[in-house]
């Protein structure tokens, strides 16, 4: 299932942090790259959701034996490189052309700084690689405002299509974040009294 983009008035139920992440964007100017995209994401959402339903089960399957999950174990990671190596399994974690930059993220939408001129209504795929998880994030999303910026154009975008998995990494990442800050602004915990 994938999440819709978010508009207006809707922006503000979607918590939003600032982060600085490792990102790639790629323009998707006609419909047979944004087709062939749309695919890419489609696969790569269902790999994602086969790995949490076969992380789920090889906890329970190692409760029961040990040296089976093992062996399944294997069997997955052969997988995984065969598929690495047809090119469906490549993460973007892998990709050189990931740049760090300063983001404003959340569920419904993303914001950063480029030195790209891109027009209001492009559509882009967004690879996104949080620190220090390691983890990715795949979204197709519509640019809803390119604004003038001190380092080029501010982007301003709409989640189009984002995976299951994908998002639940991203909630993760942004409550994760949220945590710390509130900590943070909270302060050292007083210590607890003597008896």
């Amino acid at each position: 299932m994938e999440s819709t983009g978010w508009q207006g008035r809707d922006r503000r139920r979607f918590y939003r942090v600032d982060d600085r992440v490792a990102l790639r964007y790629v323009r998707l100017s006609d419909e047979a790259s944004l087709s062939g995209e749309m695919q890419d994401l489609s696969l790569r959402t269902r790999l994602a959701d086969l790995d949490l339903a076969l992380d789920e089960a090889m906890g329970r399957f190692a409760e029961q034996s040990p040296a089976g999950q093992t062996v399944a174990d294997l069997l997955n990671r052969k997988l995984e490189l065969a598929l690495e190596a047809a090119g469906v399994g490549r993460q973007a974690n892998s990709d050189p052309s990931l740049i760090t930059r300063d983001i404003s993220l959340s569920v419904g939408g993303f914001a950063f700084a480029t030195d790209e001129r891109i027009a209001v209504g492009e559509n882009l795929l967004i690879d996104l690689l949080f620190y220090p998880e390691r983890r990715t994030v795949r979204a197709l999303a519509r640019v809803v405002a390119s604004e003038p910026a001190a380092s080029g154009q501010l982007l301003r975008l709409d989640v189009a299509r984002m995976g299951d998995a994908d998002r639940e990494i991203l909630m993760g990442h942004i409550m994760r974040l949220q945590s710390e800050r509130i900590r943070a602004r909270s302060g050292p915990e007083d210590p607890p009294a003597e008896s």
